[in-house]
């Protein structure tokens, strides 16, 4: 018997995963485990790598082997047959003077003309394969080439003065030109031959042109990840044949003090809210908040899996060690942390917290943690792909968060056996602790 494939709707599948994508595969690996359900992740954004993150997060058992990831972009591309080919590679001009420099194991190079002008600047990755190259005229950047993950050439882009980009060129893996794109469109595609034979207008119309190519003539489940990129594909018309949910990874309202204003990625949702088969809340809370002030009646509670882990008794917590897992930015709340391990620190001087996650409030949080004296308490830990055993070795985690619809680490700490102590926020850390 054929599987039924159900296509969940994301933009990237990026180097570090937000808690929609994971909480995503978690979700893809039970449909495959349990229910004998085919999920096929759907991508838009341009991601040169995003198959490079995709295979190492396979590896690394985040997401089942089973599941698979279509990219807009690499689908006309054809990027995945690159790897029986050969690499594209750049001839050596006798008239440029070339320098050259290592680091961090890529290679950088400076091309000039015969009058010392820079007129090329190209990359190759550790692995020696291109990664892009820069053309310039009269020292300004005006052209960038970018390679796939094979070495072919991926796509041209065209730079004003500023660098930014209006007209970008994408090539399949044999050097075929097959999507132009406009910078605020139009789309040309061209599939069978150097003709462009479709010309879209605009993005969600490329998007709708590609859902339609990899569905066919199925009517299959569609569940919308990204509700902003994709609701207006449902809410305008319906233009698929297919059954389509929309779920919601975080709190419908914007402003968390007063919640008067939508959250933008569920506005088009909530305006049009029977365009969907059904809206999916991650708590009991929401949902009742939402059935109050809008009258809705598709809505349905289905939280967020997380499966129980195994050999919890072989890794024992360490005494006094604290965790927080998640993105370093402000409505996280991190500074709190650090000043309640200030306090923790004159009762137990041997206290540590350790941080997992990246972002953009890094250098602020380790400036502080300086200020309060924290550098041996404190621990910066980066990204990391498995927490398991992080939670595992904890004694308490510590989420301070101003704002969630449901807050995946809570849960994963649960489920690890780690206890957890949060402030009070709609939604769903009430309801799991």
């Amino acid at each position: 018997m054929e599987k039924k494939k159900v296509y969940f709707l994301h933009s990237n599948i990026g180097q570090h995963l937000t808690g929609i994508e994971k909480s995503a595969m978690k979700r893809g690996n039970i449909f495959v485990k349990y229910l004998n359900i085919e999920p096929v992740f759907v991508t838009f954004s341009k991601n040169v790598n995003v198959h490079t993150n995709w295979e190492r997060y396979v590896e690394n058992g985040v997401v089942d082997e089973n599941i698979s990831m279509i990219n807009l972009f690499e689908y006309f591309q054809r990027s995945e047959e690159g790897k029986n080919l050969s690499s594209y590679q750049v001839k050596k001009e006798k008239t440029y003077s070339y320098e050259e420099e290592e680091s961090e194991g890529a290679t950088y190079c400076r091309m000039y003309d015969s009058n010392d002008n820079l007129v090329k600047y190209m990359i190759r990755s550790p692995n020696n394969l291109l990664s892009y190259i820069n053309y310039f005229h009269d020292g300004k950047k005006i052209v960038r080439d970018r390679f796939n993950r094979f070495g072919q050439l991926s796509h041209t882009e065209y730079l004003r003065e500023d660098n930014s980009v209006f007209m970008t060129e994408y090539f399949d893996v044999c050097g075929k030109r097959v999507i132009i794109k406009y910078e605020d469109g139009p789309y040309l595609i061209s599939e069978k031959n150097a003709v462009f034979d479709t010309v879209l207008p605009d993005e969600q119309a490329l998007i709708l042109y590609f859902l339609k190519k990899i569905i066919g003539e199925e009517e299959p489940v569609i569940i919308i990840d990204r509700n902003k990129r994709y609701s207006p594909l449902f809410t305008e018309r319906k233009q698929l044949n297919a059954k389509a949910i929309s779920v919601f990874h975080s709190t419908y309202f914007a402003n968390t003090k007063f919640r008067s204003k939508l959250n933008k990625n569920y506005k088009d949702v909530l305006n049009s809210p029977y365009s969907f088969d059904n809206i999916v809340v991650l708590t009991h809370n929401q949902k009742r908040d939402i059935e109050a002030q809008f009258g809705i009646n598709n809505l349905v509670t289905i939280p967020h899996p997380c499966q129980t882990v195994k050999n919890l008794d072989e890794m024992a917590p360490r005494t006094n060690k604290l965790v927080s897992v998640g993105r370093l930015s402000s409505e996280k709340n991190v500074d709190h942390l650090l000043e309640i391990v200030s306090l923790v620190k004159k009762r137990i001087p041997d206290v540590l917290l350790e941080i997992y996650g990246t972002g953009k409030e890094k250098k602020n949080l380790t400036k502080l943690v300086h200020k309060l004296n924290l550098k041996d308490n404190v621990k910066f830990k980066g990204y990391v792909d498995n927490v398991d055993s992080i939670y595992a070795s904890s004694e308490l985690f510590l989420f301070a968060g101003q704002g969630e619809g449901f807050t995946m680490s809570v849960l994963e700490s649960l489920s690890c056996g780690c206890p957890v102590g949060s402030y009070h926020v709609r939604y769903g850390v009430d309801e799991m602790i």
